[in-house]
Protein backbone atom coordinates (compact mmCIF):
# COMPACT_ATOMS: atom_id res chain seq x y z
CA UNK A 1 0.00 0.00 0.00
CA UNK A 2 2.88 2.17 0.99
CA UNK A 3 4.67 2.16 -2.58
CA UNK A 4 1.01 2.27 -4.15
CA UNK A 5 1.75 -1.14 -5.84
CA UNK A 6 -1.40 -1.94 -8.87
CA UNK A 7 -1.32 -5.48 -7.04
CA UNK A 8 -2.80 -3.63 -4.25
CA UNK A 9 -4.64 -1.02 -5.41
CA UNK A 10 -5.45 -1.99 -9.49
CA UNK A 11 -4.61 1.51 -10.37
CA UNK A 12 -2.82 0.15 -13.42
CA UNK A 13 -2.04 -3.14 -15.14
CA UNK A 14 0.47 -5.36 -13.44
CA UNK A 15 4.40 -5.47 -14.51
CA UNK A 16 7.05 -7.57 -13.75
CA UNK A 17 8.85 -4.79 -12.08
CA UNK A 18 5.73 -4.64 -9.84
CA UNK A 19 5.55 -8.58 -9.56
CA UNK A 20 9.43 -8.31 -8.43
CA UNK A 21 9.16 -5.63 -6.04
CA UNK A 22 6.15 -6.58 -3.99
CA UNK A 23 7.81 -10.44 -3.51
CA UNK A 24 11.21 -8.33 -2.46
CA UNK A 25 8.22 -6.38 -0.25
CA UNK A 26 6.82 -9.90 1.05
CA UNK A 27 10.47 -11.48 1.80
CA UNK A 28 11.41 -8.27 3.72
CA UNK A 29 14.68 -8.01 1.04
CA UNK A 30 16.38 -4.69 0.93
CA UNK A 31 14.96 -2.15 -1.32
CA UNK A 32 16.29 0.93 -3.35
CA UNK A 33 19.26 1.45 -4.73
CA UNK A 34 19.70 -0.24 -8.03
CA UNK A 35 18.60 -3.41 -9.47
CA UNK A 36 21.01 -6.52 -9.28
CA UNK A 37 22.15 -8.33 -12.49
CA UNK A 38 20.16 -11.80 -11.43
CA UNK A 39 16.89 -9.45 -10.65
CA UNK A 40 17.48 -7.76 -14.36
CA UNK A 41 17.47 -10.98 -16.01
CA UNK A 42 14.24 -11.70 -13.92
CA UNK A 43 12.95 -9.50 -15.79
CA UNK A 44 13.91 -9.77 -18.68
CA UNK A 45 12.55 -13.51 -18.41
CA UNK A 46 9.22 -12.33 -17.59
CA UNK A 47 8.72 -9.46 -20.28
CA UNK A 48 9.91 -12.17 -22.59
CA UNK A 49 7.17 -15.33 -21.59
CA UNK A 50 4.22 -13.49 -21.01
CA UNK A 51 2.77 -17.60 -19.63
CA UNK A 52 5.21 -17.39 -16.93
CA UNK A 53 4.53 -14.22 -15.61
CA UNK A 54 0.95 -15.04 -15.56
CA UNK A 55 1.81 -18.20 -13.62
CA UNK A 56 3.78 -16.43 -11.34
CA UNK A 57 0.98 -13.74 -10.65
CA UNK A 58 -1.21 -16.62 -10.07
CA UNK A 59 1.59 -17.88 -7.07
CA UNK A 60 1.96 -14.65 -6.02
CA UNK A 61 -2.28 -14.23 -5.35
CA UNK A 62 -2.14 -17.57 -4.31
CA UNK A 63 0.75 -16.58 -1.14
CA UNK A 64 -1.71 -14.06 -0.46
CA UNK A 65 -5.05 -15.27 -0.89
CA UNK A 66 -7.26 -12.43 -0.70
CA UNK A 67 -10.07 -14.39 -2.13
CA UNK A 68 -9.82 -16.26 1.10
CA UNK A 69 -10.35 -13.19 3.26
CA UNK A 70 -13.55 -13.84 5.49
CA UNK A 71 -16.55 -11.65 4.61
CA UNK A 72 -17.69 -9.47 7.54
CA UNK A 73 -21.60 -8.76 7.29
CA UNK A 74 -22.27 -5.29 7.03
CA UNK A 75 -23.38 -3.89 10.59
CA UNK A 76 -24.71 -0.34 11.38
CA UNK A 77 -23.38 1.40 13.48
CA UNK A 78 -25.08 2.00 16.99
CA UNK A 79 -22.00 4.10 19.20
CA UNK A 80 -21.02 6.87 18.55
CA UNK A 81 -17.25 7.58 18.24
CA UNK A 82 -14.97 4.59 17.32
CA UNK A 83 -13.57 4.61 13.56
CA UNK A 84 -9.96 3.85 13.04
CA UNK A 85 -8.28 6.69 14.57
CA UNK A 86 -6.51 7.47 11.33
CA UNK A 87 -3.97 4.04 11.99
CA UNK A 88 -3.53 2.08 8.62
CA UNK A 89 -5.77 -0.57 8.68
CA UNK A 90 -2.63 -3.33 8.11
CA UNK A 91 -0.58 -1.30 10.86
CA UNK A 92 -3.55 -1.79 13.30
CA UNK A 93 -4.22 -5.37 12.46
CA UNK A 94 -0.44 -6.32 13.17
CA UNK A 95 -0.34 -4.28 16.46
CA UNK A 96 -3.62 -6.32 17.46
CA UNK A 97 -1.69 -9.67 16.86
CA UNK A 98 1.30 -8.41 18.35
CA UNK A 99 -0.84 -7.37 21.76
CA UNK A 100 -2.50 -10.65 21.39
CA UNK A 101 1.00 -12.60 22.21
CA UNK A 102 2.12 -12.91 18.57
CA UNK A 103 6.24 -11.78 18.11
CA UNK A 104 6.59 -8.70 16.47
CA UNK A 105 8.69 -10.86 13.56
CA UNK A 106 5.96 -13.29 12.45
CA UNK A 107 2.65 -10.60 12.79
CA UNK A 108 5.19 -8.91 9.79
CA UNK A 109 5.62 -11.41 7.89
CA UNK A 110 2.49 -13.85 8.17
CA UNK A 111 0.68 -13.93 5.03
CA UNK A 112 -2.41 -11.49 4.88
CA UNK A 113 -5.36 -14.01 4.60
CA UNK A 114 -3.92 -15.62 7.43
CA UNK A 115 -3.55 -11.97 9.40
CA UNK A 116 -7.09 -11.03 8.80
CA UNK A 117 -8.37 -14.40 9.83
CA UNK A 118 -6.64 -14.54 13.28
CA UNK A 119 -7.15 -10.87 13.78
CA UNK A 120 -10.80 -11.45 13.33
CA UNK A 121 -10.80 -14.48 15.41
CA UNK A 122 -8.70 -12.81 18.05
CA UNK A 123 -11.71 -10.02 17.76
CA UNK A 124 -14.60 -11.77 18.29
CA UNK A 125 -12.75 -13.80 21.15
CA UNK A 126 -12.17 -10.43 23.08
CA UNK A 127 -16.19 -9.74 22.92
CA UNK A 128 -15.99 -7.77 19.28
CA UNK A 129 -19.27 -7.46 17.07
CA UNK A 130 -18.43 -9.07 14.54
CA UNK A 131 -20.20 -11.22 11.81
CA UNK A 132 -18.33 -13.32 9.37
CA UNK A 133 -20.72 -15.07 6.74
CA UNK A 134 -20.15 -18.72 6.25
CA UNK A 135 -19.54 -20.36 3.10
CA UNK A 136 -22.95 -21.13 2.82
CA UNK A 137 -24.21 -17.58 3.14
CA UNK A 138 -21.84 -16.05 1.01
CA UNK A 139 -23.30 -18.44 -1.80
CA UNK A 140 -27.00 -17.62 -0.94
CA UNK A 141 -25.82 -14.05 -1.13
CA UNK A 142 -24.53 -14.32 -4.54
CA UNK A 143 -27.54 -17.02 -5.81
CA UNK A 144 -29.77 -14.06 -4.63
CA UNK A 145 -27.60 -11.21 -6.27
CA UNK A 146 -28.05 -13.17 -9.54
CA UNK A 147 -31.43 -13.84 -9.77
CA UNK A 148 -31.99 -9.77 -8.20
CA UNK A 149 -29.30 -8.95 -11.66
CA UNK A 150 -31.65 -11.59 -14.34
CA UNK A 151 -34.81 -9.99 -12.83
CA UNK A 152 -33.62 -7.10 -14.03
CA UNK A 153 -32.03 -7.74 -17.34
CA UNK A 154 -35.75 -9.08 -18.15
CA UNK A 155 -38.15 -6.80 -16.94
CA UNK A 156 -36.98 -3.52 -19.61
CA UNK A 157 -40.11 -1.64 -18.18
CA UNK A 158 -38.18 -1.27 -15.30
CA UNK A 159 -34.93 0.10 -16.21
CA UNK A 160 -34.18 3.80 -16.28
CA UNK A 161 -33.14 6.48 -18.31
CA UNK A 162 -30.19 8.28 -18.02
CA UNK A 163 -32.16 11.31 -15.98
CA UNK A 164 -33.37 8.58 -13.58
CA UNK A 165 -36.97 8.18 -14.12
CA UNK A 166 -38.39 4.93 -15.47
CA UNK A 167 -40.48 5.12 -18.79
CA UNK A 168 -43.77 5.23 -18.75
CA UNK A 169 -44.10 6.15 -15.23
Amino acid sequence: MAFDSPLVDGSRGISPADLLFACKVCAEEPLGGDIGMVDQLRLMSLARNPEKFERLLEAFAGYILVQDWPKFWEQTKTKSGGGDKGVPWPLSIVANLIASGIEEKRAWEMPECQAIWLNSALAIRKGADVAIMSPEEEAFMAEEEAKEAAAAASNPAKEKTPDGTIPGA
